[in-house]
């Protein structure tokens, strides 16, 4: 018998630790997302509010949206946003499609420090860079494997990758090289093609439900 407390009890099975090692990156991420918000008198909700809104659209520049995106409650992003208005980074404007909502944007000053935040993950693509091409090819499909199982889970709120879009047409099972295709921009996806996150993303539901719609009129 092993004495409690090993590695083994910690961890047992290569599923544990595989989200163990998911964790810690998590953790990692948590730790620059901190201090790349310290260096500019931001929380770390703020800092991702301004990097969504630097990225721009998707999502719509909404507070609800925004809190969908980021998968916390509405009033985390609220209180964020109301911050960093009275920081002048970001403003609001009554939105011209549905003057219900208003549409969030940057201030001048908000467009300079999302700019300089907008890199925060940089020193992680320093430490992915280091694994070889097929290496990283591979890991890259299985993390996006690992995405469609967790948005199907509901533990992911939104998810734009290539592979849970109506456009896209995976390469045959068997295919070497394996060369997928999007339906939308009628292009051919090598695996370092493959997108995390298109604006063009379309899931089957929201095709069905726009079809519908359509059919309905």
């Amino acid at each position: 018998m092993r004495p409690p407390g090993t590695p083994e009890e910690r961890h047992p099975g290569l599923d544990a630790k595989i989200v163990a090692a998911l964790d810690r990156i998590g953790e990692a991420f948590q730790v620059l997302a901190r201090r790349a918000a310290e260096a500019h008198d931001l929380s770390p909700t703020q800092l991702r509010v301004l990097a969504r809104l630097h990225a721009g659209p998707p999502p719509a520049a909404r507070t609800g949206a925004l809190a969908r995106e980021l998968d916390v409650a509405d009033p985390t992003v609220s209180d964020a946003v109301a911050a960093l208005r009275r920081k002048g980074l970001v403003d609001r404007q009554q939105d011209p499609d549905d003057r219900r909502h208003y549409r969030l944007y940057l201030t001048a000053d908000g467009q300079r420090i999302s700019h300089a935040v907008s890199r925060w993950t940089a020193p992680v693509e320093v430490a992915t860079s280091r694994i070889g091409r097929p290496d990283g090819e591979h890991l890259l499909a299985t993390l996006l494997d690992v995405l469609e199982r967790m948005h199907a889970e509901h533990l992911i709120s939104v998810t734009r990758a290539c592979t849970t879009c109506r456009h896209f047409e995976p390469a045959p099972r068997r295919s070497r090289p394996a060369v997928h295709r999007c339906a939308f921009f009628d292009y051919r996806l090598g695996p370092s093609d493959i997108r995390v996150d298109c604006p063009e993303h379309v899931t089957q539901e929201e095709f069905a439900r726009h079809n519908g719609a359509a059919g309905g009129r």
